[in-house]
């Protein structure tokens, strides 16, 4: 998988930049503030469909006009595509528009065109942080590589929206008990499709994220742990019906979910140091890195924001030499002190100023 050019019209900090990408080391090095992140950002868009960063869309698109703009050839299995996602203003928001080399697909058509595995200082939510950083995860990894899942993801919070809506309907007279039937039923349904897929995807990630929290230097043995709805949906939607009702929620279901993070047998997220729980994020990193490879055929290009400054140098060589053995690596840094000189000399390397991008040397 190879992102060969990156345009960008309006996008954050960026006026306007046309890139050509090259396979292997690229290094974007810059002074905080100037757009390095802004740049990964918009490269993940195009296998997301979505920012996994912004809240709003509207925050993406630039001071230039009301309109924003990202356009990119890759590469995949040897053919080339042309991706592109427009946001145009409108109000408050941002409606956004789509291409597949030229044609109109709806956002959740658009992952697994283009693949990638993204890091970057927020994720270390993932240890740190609640449940919803953990599934979010997980969703990112799997609208890439399992069929479906982006369209029954899409489903699941449609579900959830009109189940909420009726049971708050319910419980002040407005509607009959009986109308939940149908909404239960799809919940079950669909809930039980993504609840599997997260499952089976914890159970790939656990061996290759234990190998790779080794190889990068941590002494430490990690385990990860699906903690999903109950084995039978049904029964338990049925009986939290009055707990429902009197929450004007939903508590049965994969929106509930949570992946277990241990160190040594114990929760990473109350024993593990800053460290530790950096390392183990980067290790869950690499093992999707590796899921999506073996699920596809195809290694992603990797996202790596800032990730070595706050490792030591040993896990930072570690992860360094694991990273640019193969395929295509994106990484930023304030600066080149912590690559390996051979690194550089070997990377192509850009300087990233005020959302202008330049090579350097």
């Amino acid at each position: 998988m190879l992102l060969r050019r990156l345009q960008l019209r309006n996008h954050r900090n960026y006026a306007h930049l046309d890139l050509s990408m090259e396979p292997g080391v690229n290094v974007f090095m810059g002074a905080n503030g100037q757009g390095k992140t802004n740049l990964l950002e918009a490269v993940a868009m195009l296998a997301l469909s979505t920012s996994p960063r912004a809240r709003r869309e509207v925050e993406l698109v630039g001071p230039v006009a009301p309109a924003s703009r990202i356009e990119a050839v890759v590469e995949s299995s040897g053919r080339r595509m042309e991706l592109t996602i427009a946001l145009n203003v409108e109000g408050d928001r941002a409606h956004r528009t789509i291409e597949v080399d030229g044609a109109r697909r709806r956002a959740v058509d658009l992952p697994g065109h283009f693949r990638v595995t993204l890091f970057w200082p927020d994720d270390l939510g993932l240890i740190k942080a609640g449940p919803d950083q953990r599934r979010r995860f997980l969703n990112q990894l799997l609208v890439q590589v399992e069929p479906g899942y982006a369209r029954a993801l899409s489903g699941l919070r449609r579900i959830l929206e009109q189940r909420n809506s009726l049971l708050k309907r319910i419980a002040s007279g407005e509607e009959a008990q009986a109308v939940l039937d149908v909404w239960d039923a799809e919940l079950v349904r669909t809930g039980s499709e993504v609840a599997a897929a997260r499952a089976k995807a914890v159970r790939e990630l656990a061996p290759a994220a234990a190998r790779c929290h080794s190889e990068i230097g941590a002494g430490e043995h990690l385990e990860i742990e699906y903690l999903g709805p109950p084995s039978d949906m049904a029964a338990a939607v049925h009986n939290s019906l009055a707990e429902d009702l009197r929450r004007g929620a939903t508590s049965i279901g994969p929106h509930r979910d949570d992946v277990r993070v241990l160190l040594d047998g114990r929760d990473a997220r109350s024993f593990g140091s800053q460290g530790q729980q950096r390392t183990a994020v980067v290790s869950l990193k690499l093992a999707e890195a590796e899921l999506v490879t073996t699920r596809t055929g195809e290694r992603p290009v990797l996202l790596l924001d800032d990730v070595l400054s706050e490792l030591d140098l040993e896990r930072r060589g570690a992860l360094l030499r694991r990273v640019a053995t193969d395929g295509q690596v994106v990484i930023t840094s304030v600066d080149a002190g912590p690559f390996p000189a051979d690194l550089i000399a070997e990377a192509a390397v850009w300087n990233v100023e005020a959302g202008t991008v330049k090579p350097c040397g």
